[in-house]
């Protein structure tokens, strides 16, 4: 049975990876946002439909790897007591 220590615990890096895919998701609309504008700035004008569609799917692809770079960071920054 577990005790209200390791319940505390699992609490508390729930919490942190919460907070870490939070920041991650922020991280990658930031980076989404940027290559679109890129991508486009490069994109020979008029733009046609393929190139905005894919400058925007190569920019969607920041957003999970922005989650997933959060959620890396708090495993390697996460203190011995909670491992």
């Amino acid at each position: 049975m577990a005790s209200s220590h390791d319940r505390n615990q699992g609490a508390e890096i729930r919490e942190r990876q919460n907070k870490a895919g939070r920041f991650g998701f922020v991280l990658g609309c930031v980076a989404a946002v940027l290559a679109v504008g890129i991508n486009l700035w490069h994109a020979p004008r008029p733009w046609s439909l393929p190139s905005v569609a894919l400058a925007l799917l190569m920019a969607a692809l920041n957003i999970p790897l922005g989650i997933a770079l959060g959620l890396l960071g708090e495993k390697f920054t996460r203190p011995p007591k909670l491992k």
